[in-house]
Order: C-alpha cells, then sequence, then structure tokens
C-alpha cells in the first residue's frame, strides 16, 4: 500500500514520526510533499523531504515545490530536477488563481519533465489556485502533465451542485451527477484524484451508491492518500482520528473487487507516479 500524500511538519510532526505514521497504517511508503509560499503561510521545505528521503530511500517517495510567484521559480526547479531525486511536483498549495503567469511557467517545466502535480484546490476568501473552472484549460495545455486532483474544491465539485464555498467547503448529501471532477477523471487520461483528508473521504461517503459506482468506475484513477497530520496511524494525538482509520475500513466495504481494489491502494501510484512496484 502506498499513501499518496504525506507532509512532514503536519501539526509540527518530525521525519520520525511521519515515517512511524506510514507504519502505523500499514504502507510499504508514502509521498512526501513540501509546501512552499511567498508568505511563509507554509514552511515544509523540499530539503527537508531531500533529508527524509536521505535518510529512508526505500519509505519515501519525493516531491518537489517553489512558491511560484518568484522569479527564479523555473530556474530553481532546473537545479532540482537535475539531481534527478524527485518523482513529482507539489503541493501546489499557494493564493493564486489558476491563470497566474508564474504558475502557468511552473506547469510548463513540470510538462517537459513529464511529472505528476498534486493540487490542493480551495475557491473562496483567501482560497488556494482558485478558479477551478479554468482547470480544463490546463489539463488540455498540458497533456503530459499528470494532474492530481485534492481537497475541498476539487471534491465539492463531484457533485454538479455545488455551494458556495462562503455556505460550506465540505457538502453533504446526495451527489447530482454530472459534476467537474467527475467528468474530467471520465474525459481526460491525464487527470487523477487523490483520496486524502476530510473532503476526498466525504466525497465518497456522502452518498454511498453514487460514491461505490464512482469508485469502481474510477478505479485505475484514485490514489489512496490520508494528508493526515497524527503520529501513529491510529489518531492517537490527533483528536478527529486518523483518516487512514476511517477510509481503509470503507474502502474495503466499497470495493468488493480485489483487483480494484488493490489498482487504488497500490498500482495506480506505481503507475502515476513512477516509482517501483515493491
Amino acid at each position: 500500500m502506498i499513501d499518496a500524500h504525506l507532509h512532514i511538519g503536519h501539526l509540527g510532526r518530525s521525519i520520525e514520526n511521519t515515517i512511524r505514521h506510514i507504519d502505523g497504517i500499514g504502507a510499504d511508503k508514502a509521498v512526501f510533499l513540501p509546501i512552499e509560499t511567498a508568505d511563509r503561510e507554509y514552511e515544509w521545505l523540499t530539503e527537508m523531504v531531500v533529508e527524509a528521503h536521505e535518510r529512508y530511500p526505500d519509505r519515501v517517495i519525493p516531491f518537489c515545490h517553489v512558491d511560484v510567484t518568484r522569479d527564479d521559480a523555473v530556474a530553481e526547479l532546473e537545479r532540482r530536477a537535475a539531481t534527478g531525486v524527485f518523482k513529482g511536483y507539489g503541493e501546489q498549495k499557494q493564493h493564486v488563481p489558476l491563470n497566474h503567469p508564474g504558475l502557468e511557467r511552473v506547469l510548463a517545466f513540470c510538462n517537459e519533465m513529464r511529472w505528476p502535480v498534486t493540487w490542493h484546490f480551495q475557491e473562496g476568501s483567501r482560497g488556494y489556485n482558485q478558479g477551478i473552472g479554468h482547470l480544463e484549460t490546463l489539463v488540455r495545455r498540458f497533456r503530459d502533465i499528470r494532474f492530481i486532483g485534492h481537497a475541498q474544491s476539487w471534491w465539492a465539485n463531484i457533485s454538479a451542485e455545488v455551494p458556495p464555498p462562503e455556505e460550506t467547503l465540505y457538502p453533504t448529501g446526495p451527489v447530482v451527477p454530472g459534476g467537474l471532477a467527475d467528468r474530467l477523471l471520465s474525459d481526460y487520461e491525464n487527470v487523477y484524484a487523490d483520496l486524502s483528508a476530510g473532503s476526498g473521504l466525504g466525497a465518497v461517503t456522502r452518498d454511498e451508491a453514487f460514491g461505490r459506482d464512482f469508485l469502481m468506475r474510477h478505479r485505475r484513477k484514485l490514489l489512496f492518500a490520508t494528508d493526515c497530520p497524527c503520529v501513529d496511524g491510529r489518531g492517537t494525538d490527533y483528536p478527529p482520528g486518523c483518516f487512514a482509520a476511517k477510509s481503509l475500513p470503507f474502502l474495503r466495504r466499497m470495493v468488493d473487487d480485489p483487483e480494484a481494489l488493490e489498482d487504488i491502494l497500490h498500482r495506480n501510484a506505481v503507475r502515476v507516479i513512477g516509482v517501483k512496484g515493491d
């Protein structure tokens, strides 16, 4: 099993305790995602991921990130790519619109590298990568990027009816077919999604009949992931509980085809991120 979305520094978690989380949920390895922002809202630095990979090369799948508003953002990515260490880019989580020119320059480089890119989509005041309606334009332009959707506004768009972000970022109740996220997963070979956090879990559990069908239709497009901040993989130090402790039993109940479940828990990450399958 591969966790496609983890952070060092989440609620102050150390490298060692991030590895402990992987062990606790029963995963073999995980994607470690840095976030670097101009306002220093996040300082989960790429260098921390490099250190973790040097210490635990068989457990850590390293991604890199750069503040896309930097004038030298592409030059910095070129320097990092030259090391041959990184498997992808992200988590792209900044207070910028999706048509920001700096973001487009970075995506052009990721497209050259054929990297997967993990995204945080969140509309509303102080949101991240805003203007999700522009995403399809990027998906069409950068065909060699594997877009991995994540977070509140990505998963709200599992439904064709999306409440205003000031009303809720975590909609509940029946899903109306025809949502943007569902359509992009169906229509584009280079669009994927990770099932992490409360947003991913909430999307596939809010309407179980739709969720079961969604998981099976997109069995080769969905990556198991947690984005969980707890230390031990059981939520002992995190009162809401470990996301894996909630999502894994649900997935195992909903996806009763062992081959489809293996796709979601393991094989899709091997294929989409390009890691070894062992």
